[in-house]
């Protein structure tokens, strides 16, 4: 029976420090390995994945289908709005599929997948993301799969939703072999526009950064092999949903 488990030798006292004097904390190992590898074959083979966009404030979503439907022109229309639009303000393209939706809607829920998020919720992981960040108000974490192809990007945020209690934002890395100069950074820019720091996407690692705090994924590069896979979601203080 397949089981996703916490490492057991993880000492979050220590990547608290490093979280209470920065703000954010790449944490190596956060899984078993196995764990690990289940997770990453799951996220490639059996994901129903969508295609996210904005154009302004305004959010879309293409199922796979749609995308397939489209033209090549279409498509081409399309990425050129996108990279357009990026030139001046807030912009994104990447795939996703959020469990917590799913869950919420009643959706898919003989895959597998579903498990990261009743694994997220769960008091051991709750505990270590609680110890670490001292969000000890978190009462739950949504998550959502996200795959950056060639192409894709996030450009600077906050991730400060009104409304959505988030404490701290949470990405679990499952990308094998990704080269920096690929991109697909996790980049942290400070007052002057610059860029702080950033975390690669190594497999199997957990980041933990403080919300509200200024950060973007870099433009994965034409030449990129394979994809940037990753588990996304928020520490949040709100009541969790009624199922």
């Amino acid at each position: 029976m397949k089981k996703i488990k916490l490492n057991p030798n993880l000492d979050p006292e220590k990547y608290a420090k490093i979280y209470q004097e920065t703000g954010r904390v790449q944490i190596a190992d956060i899984l078993t390995r196995k764990s690990a590898q289940i997770i990453y074959d799951t996220l490639v083979n059996e994901v129903p994945w969508q295609t996210n966009f904005n154009d302004g404030e305004k959010g879309y979503t293409l199922h796979e289908e749609q995308v397939k439907a489209m033209q090549d022109s279409q498509r081409d229309l399309l990425l050129t709005h996108i990279n357009e639009k990026a030139q001046f303000g807030f912009q994104y393209v990447y795939n996703a599929y959020s469990l917590s939706d799913a869950r919420a809607q009643k959706l898919n829920q003989d895959l597998f997948i579903n498990k990261v998020l009743d694994f997220v919720n769960t008091e051991e992981f709750l505990s270590f993301v609680r110890n670490v960040t001292g969000g000890h108000e978190g009462q739950h974490i949504d998550s959502q799969c996200t795959l950056y192809r060639p192409g894709h990007f996030l450009s600077d945020h906050s991730d400060d939703v009104g409304g959505k209690d988030r404490l701290a934002a949470l990405v679990l890395n499952f990308t094998p072999n990704w080269r920096v100069d690929w991109g697909g950074l996790l980049q942290f820019i400070d007052d002057e526009d610059n860029v702080s720091q950033a975390f690669t996407p190594s497999f199997n690692a957990l980041n933990l950064l403080k919300v509200p705090q200024k950060h973007s994924v870099s433009y994965v590069v034409p030449h990129a092999v394979g994809g940037r896979y990753s588990i996304t979601g928020w520490l949040r203080s709100d009541q969790p949903p009624t199922l």
